[in-house]
């Protein structure tokens, strides 16, 4: 080969080699990307009516957990307002008076309250049947905690009976879940308090199930990420940044299951506290 070839092949080289460096550059941010997802396998879909199975959850150590069986479990709830809470058949039972159902802005709301502290980040897990579908409105309270870190069934907290704002815009802080609205609603919304902000709003899986069918709800709160699921379905999805409605609750706190008066009658059965895997 000679000399000109040499120096000619070497200038191609020279030119092709940039061409090259260029092309790996541009591909690296997908293998970049890629990277951080097998980091974050917890996140799952975001896409509402798609699949949500979280990856990090200590399945094999429940904070909490019960079958609602023993007439015992039944130590580890407080009801503040409705008519009564009781065992039938290994469900929880929740129930207002009829007669009271009516007054939406009063009397014989409901939440019972698991005395149990769980940690800030936490998968819930319960089924679920409300004695009417098409009629009822139902709610999930977590991360309740004093607005100065006090236990919420301690003074200074005042006491409760039932009445929405004293969750809402009172003395403690939560976010809440509203995850079956009977009626025409058709929205699963999240919220929180205090302020009853609306942050987020989904599709409520419950309405339309059979009248008769039990089903699993899931709520996942790790950090500022709430996501809840309703047989793995997703069904609304929220992201706190801490800046919009105050810092993140990232507390310790109380779980507490709410009815309004115009659900009536409901059933709950294995409640499970999930802790997440660090």
């Amino acid at each position: 080969m000679g000399r000109k070839s040499i120096f000619k092949n070497a200038r191609s080289i020279i030119v092709i080699l940039p061409l090259l460096l260029a092309l790996i550059i541009i591909s690296r941010p997908n293998q970049t990307y890629s990277n951080k997802a097998k980091q974050h396998p917890a996140q799952g879909t975001m896409t509402v009516g798609g699949k949500f199975i979280p990856k990090d959850v200590d399945l094999e150590h429940p904070v909490y957990e019960t079958s609602f069986e023993d007439p015992l479990s039944l130590n580890d709830w407080l009801l503040e307002g409705g008519k009564k809470m009781r065992l039938d058949k290994g469900n929880l039972l929740l129930e207002s008076d009829k007669d009271d159902a009516e007054d939406q802005q009063d009397a014989n709301h409901l939440v019972c309250w698991l005395t149990k502290e769980v940690p800030g980040d936490f998968l819930l897990e319960f089924t679920v049947r409300p004695k009417n579908r098409k009629e009822g409105l139902n709610i999930v309270f977590f991360n309740a905690r004093g607005t100065n870190g006090e236990n919420i069934f301690q003074p200074p907290i005042s006491p409760r009976n039932g009445f929405f704002k004293q969750y809402t815009s009172g003395d403690i802080n939560n976010y809440h879940v509203s995850y079956w609205a009977g009626g025409t609603r058709g929205t699963a919304n999240i919220r929180k308090n205090t302020g009853f902000h609306l942050v987020a709003t989904g599709k409520d899986l419950v309405l339309p199930a059979p009248s008769g069918a039990f089903q699993t709800v899931r709520i996942y709160k790790k950090g500022g990420n709430i996501r809840l699921t309703v047989d793995d379905i997703l069904s609304v999805a929220y992201d706190d940044n801490g800046k919009d409605f105050g810092p993140i609750l990232n507390n310790s706190g109380w779980i507490g299951l709410r009815q309004m008066a115009h659900t009536v009658s409901c059933e709950y059965g294995h409640l499970r506290v999930y802790p997440l895997i660090p």
